[in-house]
């Protein structure tokens, strides 16, 4: 058996507080641990409030949005619902009256007067309500298919006015606005006759 002279690990006391020699000082690295749970707490803890807030949203998100969309939608139909009031009804077109200032009017805008009807002449008797209320560029035709409802439609807010009157002139209560019209400002004669000529 091989006898090795002894050194600094032959003399280790039998209680000792030294650690490894590959090892930091154990304050060292107790302090390390410690900061890095530390670390660690807060991410947690972040993670949590995330998730709380994500749930939240998921749960009510909806139901703020429908709410926000019916203040939105109720605040958006207040001027359609003046629109309605300013568009005649038969009996407001009787009377000689108009809630349309005519200086607003673009009289000379092209406007279209189609039959969707399927009744001969319509057209042409709206043609003859409009020109007789000032509107002085105005054609006629057939509308590509059967309309219950007579509409008259137009692009941008500067027709509305206009749009408005030819609707006042031909009985008409619907008003819309749409970009999918052969002309800026197009009348739709339907089938519910506003004209009264089935009588």
């Amino acid at each position: 058996m091989t006898n090795y002279p002894r050194d600094e690990f032959d003399r280790v006391p039998e209680f000792n507080t030294r650690v490894g020699s590959h090892h930091a000082h154990g304050w060292a690295q107790s302090a390390t641990s410690k900061s890095t749970e530390g670390k660690l707490l807060w991410v947690v803890l972040a993670a949590v409030v995330v998730l709380i807030i994500g749930a939240t949203s998921f749960i009510f998100g909806p139901q703020l949005k429908d709410s926000a969309a019916g203040a939105t939608a109720s605040e958006s139909s207040q001027p359609s619902e003046d629109a309605e009031s300013t568009a005649p009804t038969p009996s407001e077109s009787a009377s000689p009256s108009s809630t349309i200032d005519d200086d607003d009017v673009l009289f000379d805008q092209r406007l279209g007067v189609y039959n969707g009807a399927s009744v001969a002449g319509v057209a042409n008797a709206g043609k003859e309500a409009v020109v007789e209320a000032g509107f002085t560029n105005v054609i006629t035709d057939n509308w590509n298919k059967p309309a219950a409802t007579s509409t008259v439609y137009y692009m941008s807010e500067a027709e509305r006015t206009t749009a408005e009157k030819a609707a006042e002139a031909l009985n008409i209560d619907e008003v819309l606005q749409t970009e999918n019209i052969p002309n800026r400002v197009t009348v739709v004669l339907g089938s519910d006759d506003p004209l009264e000529l089935k009588k």
